[in-house]
C-alpha cells in the first residue's frame, strides 16, 4: 500500500516529508499513525536531536485534515489530530516545520505544536471550519491560545480568512522567514545548530515550557458543554451543507441548525 509521508535519517537529523500530491498533502488518519510510529521508533535515538517537518511540494505545505475523515474519527481521546499534536510535544526531540506555501486547519494545528517554525514569504496560511460548518476540538482551540494568544485565535478561528507570511511572524505563528527556495535550508542550518546543544538540557527545557502549558485546567460544565455544541455540529444539517459545499466546490448556505 502507498505511503504518503516519506522518512528519512539524514547527518543525525529526522525528516519527515509528507507527500499526498492528489489531496494537497491532507493528513490522513493513517498518514498520522504513520508519524507517530516514527517518532517513537526514534525516540530512545540519543544520536537524533531534532525532526524536521516538511513538504515534497514548494506550494502547499498541506489542505490541512482530511475533511471526509472527520465525523467518524472525531473523539476527544482518539482525534488522529490530538493524538499527533500531544505526541510531538511530549517527545523530547525537537520539532522544526518548514512551511513553504499554503497551510490550512489541522496541519497549522501540528506545526504551532512544533518548536519552532519556518514559513517562506509567500505562504498563506487559514483555519476553516467556520466556513465549512465543522467543529474543532477544545484541545486543538486551547494548542492555538498557548501559541498565539487568545486575541489572535478569536480572529484566524472567527473571521476563517486567509493571513500571509507578515500575519505568521505578527502573531506568532512563524518564528523565522525565509525565501521560499531557502526555507528548507534554513529549518535544516537551525536543526544543526540545535544539534550542537546538550541533549539532557534541551530535553529539560522542552519538557518545562510544555508542563506550564497543560497546567491550565478546564472546568467540568465547560467540557461538557463543549462536547454538546460538537455533538450539535456534527448531527446538523450545516454539518451536512459544509461538506456538500466543499466538495461541489460553492459557497454554503447555512441555516443554524
Amino acid at each position: 500500500m502507498e505511503s504518503f509521508v516519506k522518512f528519512d535519517i539524514d547527518n543525525k537529523l529526522g525528516l519527515i516529508t509528507i507527500d499526498n500530491p492528489e489531496k494537497k498533502n491532507a493528513f490522513t488518519p493513517k498518514m498520522i499513525k504513520e508519524i507517530i510510529n516514527f517518532i517513537d521508533s526514534i525516540e530512545e535515538n540519543a544520536e537524533i536531536t531534532c525532526i524536521l517537518l516538511k513538504s515534497s511540494n514548494d506550494k502547499i505545505f498541506s489542505s490541512g485534515y482530511d475533511i471526509s475523515s472527520i465525523k467518524e474519527d472525531y473523539n476527544d481521546n482518539n482525534h488522529p489530530l490530538i493524538q499527533i499534536t500531544q505526541r510531538i510535544k511530549e517527545s523530547s526531540k525537537i520539532f522544526i516545520a518548514a512551511i513553504s506555501g499554503h497551510i490550512f486547519g489541522g496541519a497549522l494545528e501540528i506545526a504551532i505544536c512544533c518548536d519552532f517554525r519556518f514559513f517562506s514569504k509567500s505562504a498563506i496560511f487559514c483555519i476553516p471550519p467556520a466556513r465549512l460548518g465543522i467543529p474543532y476540538s477544545y484541545s486543538g482551540i486551547k494548542n492555538f491560545i498557548n501559541c498565539i494568544g487568545i486575541s489572535n485565535t478569536r480572529r484566524i478561528f472567527i473571521t476563517a480568512d486567509k493571513f500571509d507570511s507578515k500575519d505568521a511572524i505578527n502573531m506568532g505563528i512563524a518564528n523565522f522567514l525565509s525565501e521560499s527556495k531557502n526555507t528548507i535550508n534554513d529549518a535544516i542550518d537551525l536543526c544543526k545548530k540545535i544539534s550542537t546543544n546538550a541533549p539532557l538540557s534541551l530535553k529539560l527545557f522542552k519538557k518545562s515550557i510544555n508542563s506550564f502549558e497543560k497546567s491550565q485546567i478546564q472546568k467540568q460544565e465547560d467540557f461538557d458543554e463543549i462536547k454538546d455544541l460538537i455533538n450539535k455540529i456534527q448531527n446538523s444539517d450545516d454539518f451536512i451543507e459544509g461538506r456538500e459545499a466543499f466538495n461541489q466546490k460553492r459557497n454554503p448556505n447555512f441555516k443554524g441548525n
